[in-house]
């Protein structure tokens, strides 16, 4: 294997461990409604589903993988796309799932090791679809592979384009597709869009005030749109939910306390859904709840997931989270599992970074010092 073929796969170990063991750094914002009013959520290993009458029931059985997006199509069918790391082989595997209604699932994509690039759950009415990533040094990928497999780069330079190696079939924040082919998507800090002639915009650049005393930065995940044209989207980092408006206007709809943080948003008539991940500050796993949020109410909690990714039984008049030291994310055995295991990469990482930069130094001769040789 060469050096930097293995030194990526070592890189990519950790930042996924590490991802496991932070789960408030990259969670799931999976959640979706169909047309009846019907939830479908997220908590990164099981999707949920809430019917018409309030009903929470697992939708979609945990599986080894994680399932950050969830996508629901005009039929009821429901999409995910799942990564799983296979511990024993030490290899990853890309899936894009599809489910009815009545819960028969299909693949999109078969699990794989080496998913088509540009490959997401999104897509247009055209059948292109659209994937968001961050290579290299942060710099914002934006890709957009067209039904006959072409792909090409909405934003992005030609460098990271062709670089680029995609591990896991979900980008680095939501994307949303309009009608009109206009693209909007969330990545760190900034909300952007893409209009249907290709030209880039940014509709926020986290320069607004906080509206949640002492919250970090922004750091947007799920977003969606409604019939207005507006964009709203769901700030982990500033635990809120905004609206941009059509002028670029940012409308705060909603400050979420303490333990909560929302990751994902969800748009059907005038209504809008929100997912949400409970970390407290020293990052004890609390747990996933929806609510709902109607114009003129307050927000309505819909359901939690409380410990070891079990089902909270609500009532309407005492809608009660979960209790601090629940662990619906992770238990305390897996994270110092995941924790170790990513110090130990984190460790072989750099050994290898060390052994790679000796053998560059020994390499070089006088009869190759012109530029010729690479390793």
């Amino acid at each position: 294997m060469r050096p930097q073929r293995f030194l990526g796969h070592l890189i990519l170990i950790a930042v996924t461990c590490l991802a496991v063991v932070e789960s408030n750094a990259h969670p799931s914002w999976g959640i979706a409604v169909d047309r009846r009013g019907q939830v479908y959520f997220s908590d990164l290993r099981t999707v949920w589903k809430i019917d018409i009458h309030g009903k929470l029931s697992e939708f979609r059985a945990k599986g080894a993988g994680h399932v950050h997006e969830l996508k629901v199509d005009e039929e009821g069918n429901v999409y995910g796309a799942e990564n799983t790391y296979e511990a024993a082989t030490e290899r990853f595997f890309s899936a894009i799932w599809k489910m009815t209604p009545a819960g028969e699932q299909s693949y999109i994509l078969a699990p794989t090791e080496s998913p088509p690039k540009g490959t997401s759950i999104w897509n247009d009415r055209s059948g292109n679809t659209y994937l968001t990533a961050f290579y290299p040094d942060d710099d914002l990928l934006v890709l957009k592979r067209a039904r006959n497999g072409t792909v090409s780069t909405l934003v992005g330079n030609q460098r990271a384009a062709q670089g680029y190696r995609q591990a896991i079939p979900y980008g680095a924040g939501g994307i949303a597709v309009v009608a009109d082919g206009s693209i909007y998507f969330a990545h760190g800090a900034n909300i952007s869009k893409i209009t249907a002639e290709g030209r880039f915009e940014a509709l926020d650049r986290n320069t607004s005030p906080d509206i949640v005393p002492g919250a970090s930065k922004a750091s947007y995940f799920g977003i969606a749109t409604d019939a207005q044209g507006n964009v709203v989207a769901a700030d982990y980092g500033k635990r809120r939910v905004i609206r941009v408006t059509p002028d670029k206007k940012l409308v705060p709809l909603l400050s979420v306390e303490k333990p909560w943080h929302p990751t994902g948003v969800a748009v059907r008539g005038n209504d809008l859904y929100i997912l949400e991940l409970g970390i407290t500050d020293t990052h004890e796993p609390v747990g996933t709840r929806v609510r709902k949020l109607s114009p003129g109410t307050e927000a309505t909690l819909l359901a939690v997931i409380g410990e070891s990714g079990s089902a909270v039984t609500l009532v309407e008049d005492s809608p009660r989270a979960p209790p601090p030291n629940s662990h619906a994310i992770l238990g305390y055995s897996e994270t110092v599992l995941y924790g170790g295991l990513a110090a130990v990469v984190g460790l072989i990482a750099l050994s290898a970074v060390r052994k790679i930069r000796r053998r560059t130094r020994n390499s070089i001769t006088p009869s190759n010092q012109a530029g010729k040789h690479r390793i």
